[in-house]
């Protein structure tokens, strides 16, 4: 059901998908403006966050977000929808970037990620977040202006997952833990295991 071009949709499906699409950017809007309270309303209450540095509730994913200290704005390509009546999988494709500070010099870091979401639609005809899953493409680590040194990390970064090297050295930096058996290009096994995952719970009645 993955991955299946929908061909002459409903009106009602054209609804829901634009609905869903409205959902995401809101709850990634909410998440980059620092709208706690209302990115919270976005999420089912049994919903679930899985990414680099988190992994637990929906509701405890904004609180912890709340707690971070660096801001990381989200730049958003595109949403794709696959549903199936009152649930839909939705991939967004976009970037995540971040200003990072390392041996006194700044750099932008810039990681490119499908972040992965599975929705629910309520009896109220709305639609919440039951799961989101982060996929890692690649990330960058840019000097923020082009003559100044570099830190010498090359070493250090070597010993990360290449999908997201770079985040994970930065976040670690910072003092969090980061999950280093994520979905990511370098490891095509988990991305299989997760759309396959995802296609049996689309399939599954609520």
């Amino acid at each position: 059901m993955l991955f299946k071009r929908a061909f002459q949709g409903s009106d009602q499906n054209l609804r829901d998908k634009y609905l869903i699409q409205e959902l995401i950017y809101f709850e990634r809007y909410c998440r980059d403006q620092k709208h706690w309270e209302e990115m919270k309303k976005c999420f089912d209450e049994k919903g679930t966050v899985n990414i680099s540095w988190y992994n637990g509730s929906g509701w405890g994913f904004v609180d912890a977000s709340e707690k971070m200290q660096s801001h990381a704005p989200h730049k958003i390509n595109n949403i794709l929808v696959w549903i199936n009546g009152n649930k839909a999988v939705a991939e967004c494709i976009a970037s995540i970037q971040i200003r990072v500070e390392i041996e006194g010099n700044y750099y932008d870091l810039t990681s490119y990620v499908r972040l992965h979401y599975k929705t629910v639609k309520k009896t109220s005809g709305d639609w919440y977040i039951f799961a989101m899953d982060a996929i890692y493409e690649k990330d960058t680590l840019i000097p923020m202006y082009p003559v100044q040194p570099l830190a010498d990390i090359g070493e250090a970064i070597k010993k990360y997952r290449p999908s997201y090297a770079n985040l994970t050295y930065s976040l670690s930096r910072s003092g969090h833990t980061i999950n280093d058996s994520l979905p990511g290009e370098d490891r095509p096994d988990l991305i299989a295991a997760l759309y396959t995952q995802s296609d049996i719970w689309l399939k599954e009645q609520i």
